[in-house]
């Protein structure tokens, strides 16, 4: 069973025509390693039966949040959406773009100990493959599996990282809700939007906590339950539905996403969440969206 570390790339390589190669995957890792100042290196030996053999390691100085911090400042244009995570923010994971299509990207602690953070690319799997299992990151390595675990029932650790089975992929793959990876897709750009509806009510049914703050791109940048309510609340109207949540700091790509959402439903697109933005995202009826794959 070939180990591959997404389910939903094959869509992306069927639309456009064209998928990432080694040659992309060498460049991402390049472009991270200096923009981190960071080591090109192998990859832990605890990782050789995971992903594909094209894979690339890079070791960073930076913790995990820092690192993330600079790669948002940095590439602002290349990474898909917001960060996820699923362990808690120890480690996080996007998608870079590159002259061949998105590469996955995680960072997370060194499993080997010899710098703080490690920065792992991999590739989508070929067109039409199967992809027979999702990789997520643990800190632990420990072989533990099951409720008293960091692994999940059903999973197996090997180092610092664990398997998930996944169901097989068939004609154009849709991920499932559960699954770690999911299609990246270039963000639309902020175009005139059609006359507003009307907004729903000043109180909406599903908000977390009351509006408290008007929430948009800046220097430093703004960090909160809100922002991380408004992330994962736009994951959560994201099609087809996406894992992991949101990291709560309001960043390029979490402003990316207010505008493809602002444009679906019919607000103006600013890319800043005001209170009407609030109300409606947070409504019963809020709209669901997708981000359109590249041609």
């Amino acid at each position: 069973m070939k180990r591959v570390h997404a389910l939903a790339f094959a869509l992306l390589t069927a639309t456009a025509g064209a998928a990432p190669g080694g040659a992309d995957l060498k460049a991402a890792a390049l472009q991270t390693a200096q923009t981190l100042g960071g080591v090109l290196r192998d990859c832990p030996s605890s990782f050789a039966g995971i992903g594909l053999p094209e894979k690339q390691c890079v070791g960073v100085s930076d913790g995990v949040e820092d690192a993330r911090l600079k790669l948002n400042a940095a590439l602002p244009d290349d990474l898909y959406s917001v960060w996820r995570s699923r362990d808690e923010q120890r480690s996080v994971y996007n998608w870079l773009k590159t002259a061949g299509g998105y590469v996955y990207l995680r960072l997370q602690p060194d499993p080997d100990g010899r710098t703080q953070t490690l920065v792992y690319l991999d590739l989508p799997p070929a067109q039409g493959e199967s992809a027979q299992t999702q990789v997520t990151q643990a800190q632990a390595t420990q072989t533990e599996t099951g409720p008293s675990g960091d692994a999940p029932a059903g999973a197996t650790r090997i180092g610092g990282v664990i398997l998930t089975p996944a169901p097989p992929v068939t004609t154009v793959p849709v991920p499932s809700p559960t699954a770690e990876a999911s299609l990246p897709a270039q963000m639309q750009t902020a175009t005139p939007a059609p006359t507003a509806p009307a907004v729903p009510p000043a109180t909406p049914d599903l908000a977390p906590l009351p509006f408290g703050r008007t929430l948009t791109l800046q220097n430093n940048r703004l960090h909160g339950p809100d922002v991380l309510a408004v992330q994962n609340r736009l994951i959560a109207l994201m099609r087809p539905q996406r894992a992991g949540q949101g990291d709560g700091w309001y960043g390029p790509a979490t402003t990316q996403t207010v505008r493809v959402f602002q444009r679906a439903a019919g607000l103006p697109i600013t890319g800043v969440v005001d209170r009407d933005t609030w109300n409606r995202l947070f409504s019963e009826g809020a709209t669901t969206f997708d981000a359109p794959v590249t041609p």
